[in-house]
């Protein structure tokens, strides 16, 4: 009876060991510099890859980073393809019914981006019979389909911020509406000398939420502690700033 004992708890401790080992799998976009990027060889690399991997680190935790297209990022949380969502995701009442979200990692704002020269100061009123580029998805899509449809403009739904800018260089869209962040990668382009940002500072909370979380389902209650405790250190030992400077030349956080 002993031996048998012995042999179960040798067991279950074996596969709670095997569980602790899985990689946490983490999901980012890969097509939305500066944040996250695919290489050449198909590797990852940007900010929300590199916050991704000092939280693992800090969590001492493997990680398995892998791309995907953004709107399916939650619905892939949900159906357990996905453990975590690092993608710049902002933080709003619609996205908080279906995931949980960690502490904010990020701010920001969005802007307009078109072809130089249009002169067009990106209020409703101007871009009353313009086509705007949105990412498909995003809190872009929501607030120009909110705000900007109604007013006369004509939305253009893209799955990459990099397919949409492609469009606005070519004339085929008068303006994509994203990310400052995105917005200033863009323009190192070869691609972004032909445009310039205009247009009002986009930040309405009802639409853009209080800044970019960590998604995670909303009963992995425990993982989303450690977040956020990791989260907490990365910011105040200097690992967040070192790689906020990796990428921009002003605070992400703010």
């Amino acid at each position: 009876m002993r031996k048998r004992l012995l042999a179960a708890v040798v067991l279950a401790a074996a596969a709670n060991l095997a569980c602790a080992q899985e990689p946490l799998r983490v999901v980012t976009e890969g097509t939305f510099p500066p944040y996250s990027m695919t290489r050449s060889d198909g590797s990852l690399t940007g900010f929300d890859v590199d916050i991704a991997n000092a939280l693992c680190a800090e969590m001492k935790v493997k990680c398995q980073i892998v791309a995907n297209e953004f709107d399916g990022m939650i619905p892939g949380l949900i159906a357990r393809k996905f453990d975590v969502a690092v993608a710049s995701m902002a933080i709003t009442p619609e996205r908080q019914k279906a995931v949980a979200f960690s502490d904010k990692y990020q701010g920001g704002y969005s802007t307009f981006v078109g072809r130089t020269g249009q002169k067009l100061d990106g209020s409703p009123a101007s871009m009353k019979g313009k086509s705007i580029a949105v990412q498909t998805g995003t809190i872009q899509a929501n607030y120009a389909r909110a705000v900007y449809a109604p007013a006369g403009a004509t939305l253009r739904m893209y799955s990459t911020v990099e397919n949409a800018l492609l469009d606005v260089t070519s004339g085929r869209v008068d303006a994509l509406m994203v990310e400052i962040g995105s917005a200033y990668e863009l323009k190192k382009t070869p691609k972004g000398k032909l445009v310039e940002t205009f247009g009002p500072k986009m930040n309405d909370p009802r639409y853009f939420g209080t800044g970019s979380g960590i998604a995670v389902r909303k009963d992995d209650k425990v993982l989303l502690g450690k977040i956020n405790t990791a989260l907490k250190t990365i910011l105040a030992n200097g690992t967040y700033k070192q790689i906020n400077d990796k990428y921009f030349d002003y605070n992400q956080y703010d």
